[in-house]
């Protein structure tokens, strides 16, 4: 019973997948919008 190594070694991998996409889909979206104020400007 260590649960301190199991943590260290536990690495939730759908958690990382998630974070990684929420901050590619912001990007994405933020490049859409600057995109978008610059073809008006």
């Amino acid at each position: 019973m260590e649960p301190q190594e199991k943590k260290e070694k536990f690495t939730p991998k759908g958690a990382m997948a998630f974070f990684i996409a929420l901050v590619v889909l912001s990007l994405l979206f933020w490049y859409g919008i600057y995109s978008l104020m610059i073809e008006r400007s």
